[in-house]
């Protein structure tokens, strides 16, 4: 390990890079640009890597058990670390007096949960507001009024999706933006059902967001009633039940929300994200795309993010059109792990050329989700898992 201060002028200039290529990424993006005037990475993907590897202890100590002790070439050369240990191990190198945000996961059965801890929230806000107006806010009103069927941050401070949510409403929301979610009471659904019939009075439209539970108690608060939501309204879907109400099946639930609410069924979008990730994916629809649409359920990511697939059983990478487990590489992720195994399972599906056009990045694949994996840490990661502890 290197000492203090070359950890530190390191990191202040992986930041910097970093923040650097995010606006380039994020502008390049916005503006249609042909993949061949994508700006590149320049070789940040390994510095970072081989900075995690070097100085966070979690990280190193993997990397040494997979026999991962010199700089690698390519992301392949680097262990992804299971999810699992966000929440076995404290992943972050700094002391919690440097914490200034720290998120939860939404727990297991087994009452696990998972901590991301942030030193800085630099990075995190450029995810937030790059990528979702990559994908979503370039076609919104400024007039658009956004409403969270989540608490606010002050509400529910260990949430990322809260955090998130939070910083959409305040910063994107047109007047009359709100929160209709606490922990105390619930769903605030006869303050929702009113702001709504009000926007739609005042023929402006809004954008909800919000986890599938939430839209669940929504449908049964609102009973045969319809309301009639202004054009251009939206719909983000977001998260599981976790256990709080009864589940509907996707394609049932957003059918359901699009003729209660009024709100065109390809105008209702997910997103792929978690606690133990600071960027996030979104579903391809009529949002981030112009004419042709794919089926549902196909997510993309901006370009400072990859995705790779891996075979549970041997931990080989996997081609697409292949099912594995998932792997996402995040250049947030300076201060945590930036490439993890997230426990769930997919499949890369080629975009033809006629969508890959439309799509911001111009990917030649999206990922489809198939669930979660039976056993998220894969054979050998568990082995690597009982040897660290025991160190």
């Amino acid at each position: 390990m290197m000492d203090i201060d070359d950890m530190e002028k390191m990191r202040s200039d992986l930041l910097r890079r970093i923040a650097d290529y995010l606006f380039a990424a994020y502008r390049w993006a916005c503006m249609d640009s042909p993949t061949g005037l994508e700006p590149k990475p320049l070789g940040l993907t390994i510095d970072m890597l081989e900075y995690q590897r070097c100085c966070h202890p979690v990280y190193a100590r993997y990397c040494e058990m997979h026999g991962r002790t010199e700089r690698g070439v390519s992301l392949l050369d680097y262990p992804p670390l299971p999810v699992e240990f966000f929440k076995r191990a404290d992943v972050s190198p700094f002391s919690q007096v440097q914490t200034i945000a720290e998120f939860h996961s939404s727990g297991t059965t087994t009452g696990d949960r998972s901590i991301h801890r942030f030193r800085d929230v630099g990075l995190l806000h450029r995810a937030i507001f790059f990528a979702f107006t990559i994908y979503v806010a370039r076609i919104m009103s400024p007039r658009t009024r956004v409403f969270s069927l989540m608490p606010s941050y002050e509400d529910n401070p260990h949430s990322s999706l809260g955090y998130m949510l939070t910083q959409l409403v305040r910063t994107l929301g047109g007047e009359g933006s709100d929160f209709f979610f606490s922990m105390e009471d619930g769903l605030a659904s006869d303050r929702l059902f009113e702001a709504l019939r009000q926007a739609a009075r005042d023929e402006v439209p809004v954008h909800l967001l919000g986890p599938a539970f939430s839209y669940v108690e929504l449908l049964d608060r609102l009973g045969d009633e319809k309301i009639a939501s202004a054009p251009e309204s939206c719909l983000f879907e977001t998260g599981g039940y976790k256990g709080r109400t009864r589940e509907i099946p996707k394609r049932e639930l957003r059918d359901s929300l699009s003729a209660s609410l009024g709100i065109e069924r390809r105008r209702i979008y997910g997103e792929y994200g978690m606690c133990e990730l600071t960027s996030q994916g979104y579903e391809i629809c009529a949002l981030n795309t112009r004419g042709e649409l794919p089926d549902e359920g196909l997510f993309t990511f901006p370009v400072w993010m990859k995705c790779i697939l891996y075979n549970p059983e041997t931990m080989a990478p996997v081609l697409p059109g292949n099912c594995g487990q998932i792997a996402l590489f995040d250049l947030c992720n300076l201060d945590s792990a930036g490439y993890i195994l997230t426990g769930d399972i997919g499949i890369m599906e080629p975009l033809s050329e006629s969508l890959r056009a439309r799509v911001p990045g111009h990917p030649k694949h999206a990922l489809r989700l198939l669930g979660r994996a039976e056993n998220a840490m894969p054979k050998g990661c568990s082995m690597s898992w009982e040897e660290w502890a025991g160190r």
